[in-house]
């Protein structure tokens, strides 16, 4: 069965039949696997498709196409479901703040912001509502709706930038592939917007007011050296959907002011100015890879649409995906080439060092890489990463011209029956006894799941993960180790508190001088 981003946007995913249970499913099969143990697994019960997560301290935040699921992780084996609420709206990919603040991205048009509101007959009904949810969580058992923040096309996906002790920032990524009350090649320009977007929206919220939360900017998006400025689906074999210059996902490094941008038809390095606002005018750099000058099956790739990024720890490397449009393990786009690849990008030059797929082919999968998270580690670059219908993975980058894939988990049979990962993250603050990984990852049909890694590697504990808001600088130097060994002996504190990277920590002198030179104003 092909799976495509454009299934995702539009919710054509075909319906599964599901039901919550406290542990992992039997399989018709037994899955394959290499050093990968999933340990739980718990479908969600709205017949809906399971979307993103983000983690606090002791808890995962899970979303679905239906509403959302708070889970306690503080036994990472056995979670216990906290929340299971119905508030329709996908993607409903979630980013929370202090176990306080959930916040959901809504991309199809509903009648209203409040939860129980239904799907518009059009997606471009005038009157209608798309963009971010603002709940309270601070009852687990009990989250309240507190309001609505509409933004122009939506909101496909979200990212986190903590700008103060005060005041968060939320940017906003959406584009016209269908229309909207004020989007798209008719509503845009009727309500004095580009018919191709071009932008993203910044919301601010005031953490001891989210009520007032408010978009407050939307920087100007384009494709500099692009010919036509622009994505459109037909080139990449997609009819009937509108052209967009627009980003479908941000990865920000906030200790260093940096935004990794996903921008459809190309990738970007943006500065963060100090007001929080992303200057998107002047990328730093742009990167594409559009051409596959060997042809379907040779060693050369092309990319159909960058989806996401991330950054490596120490800010030195990026790591960007392409959403495949094609069919097959590994994925082959016709007219386009080989793509579904991930792109390891110098930080500093935005020079490619190496693109890489997963080495396991699979006949009757579709295996696309979607999204993932680094590992916290003072030893190795390791990458967890989902590969939709192929599983999920480690992925050993300490070598970015060179990555290798060092365990992996795949569940069968072929195809979206057996394993459908829309997301494997790495999170450790409550963690798994011994020394291995804890692996989360979201199955768009199976629901929430919980993995062992049986990895060695030397982890940093962190607080808290939104996965697209790397917020410590993970660096070299004596504070560093002090951390680390601090870690290794247990310091008396509890999983969750656990010490962990900083904003203060430092990269090495010369890799440092190097990235700061970007920073400067």
């Amino acid at each position: 069965m092909q799976r495509s981003l454009m299934k995702l946007l539009l919710s054509l995913m075909l319906a599964f039949t599901l039901m919550v249970v406290p542990a992992v499913a039997q399989e018709e099969e037994p899955p394959e696997s290499e050093d990968i143990e999933e340990l739980f697994r718990a479908p969600n019960d709205r017949e809906a498709t399971n979307s993103d997560m983000a983690f606090w301290a002791n808890r995962a935040y899970q979303g679905d196409y239906g509403g959302f699921r708070i889970f306690d992780v503080s036994n990472p084996a056995a979670p216990e479901v906290l929340s299971n609420f119905d508030c329709h709206g996908p993607q409903n990919d979630p980013v929370v703040w202090k176990n306080q603040l959930l916040f959901l991205a809504i991309d199809r048009t509903l009648t209203g912001p409040e939860c129980g509101a239904t799907e518009t007959e059009e997606h471009d009904d005038p009157t209608g509502w798309e963009g971010v949810r603002v709940f309270d969580v601070s009852d687990p058992a009990n989250p309240e709706y507190i309001t609505g923040v509409y933004t122009d096309c939506g909101a496909h996906t979200i990212t986190m930038y903590p700008k103060d002790a005060q005041t968060l920032l939320l940017y906003v990524s959406s584009y016209p592939l269908r229309p909207g009350p004020t989007c798209g090649p008719e509503r845009g320009p009727l309500t004095g917007n580009s018919p191709l977007h071009e932008k993203i929206s910044v919301i601010k919220v005031p953490v001891h007011a989210p009520q007032a939360s408010r978009v407050i900017a939307q920087p100007k998006v384009s494709y500099p050296g692009d010919l036509d400025n622009q994505f459109d689906p037909a080139e990449h074999g997609l009819e009937g959907f509108n052209p967009l210059t627009a980003c479908h996902d941000i990865g920000v490094f906030a200790p260093l002011r940096l935004a990794a941008a996903a921008c459809a038809e190309q990738s970007q390095l943006w500065r963060i100015k100090p007001n929080g606002i992303p200057d998107t005018q002047n990328p730093l750099w742009v990167f594409d890879d559009n051409v596959d000058t060997d042809g379907e099956g040779g060693g050369d790739v092309a990319v159909d649409f960058w989806h996401s990024a991330t950054f490596s720890w120490d800010g030195r490397t990026v790591n960007f995906i392409d959403e495949s449009f094609g069919n097959g393990c590994p994925p082959v786009t016709p007219g386009v080439g080989d793509t579904g690849r991930m792109f390891f990008v110098d930080t500093v030059t935005g020079r490619k060092l190496s693109h890489f797929m997963m080495p396991r082919e699979e006949e009757g999968a579709y295996c696309s890489a979607h999204l993932g998270v680094p590992v916290a580690s003072m030893e190795d670059d390791l990458l967890v990463n989902a590969w939709y219908e192929g599983g999920l993975d480690v992925i050993d980058f300490s070598d970015p011209t060179a990555p290798e894939e060092i365990a992996w988990f795949d569940a069968l049979p072929a195809g979206p029956e057996g394993s459908n990962n829309w997301s494997a993250y790495w999170y450790e603050g409550p963690s798994l006894p011994g020394s291995n990984l804890t692996i989360y990852g979201t199955d768009i049909s199976h629901g929430f799941q919980v993995l062992r890694g049986d990895v060695d590697a030397e982890e940093v504990r962190l607080p808290r993960l939104n996965p697209q808001t790397q917020e410590f600088l993970l660096g070299e130097g004596p504070n560093m180790r002090r951390l680390l060994e601090r870690a290794r002996q247990g310091a008396g504190i509890r999983p969750f508190q656990a010490p962990f990277a900083t904003p203060r920590a430092k990269l090495s002198p010369e890799a440092r001088e190097r990235v700061l030179e970007h920073l400067a104003p």
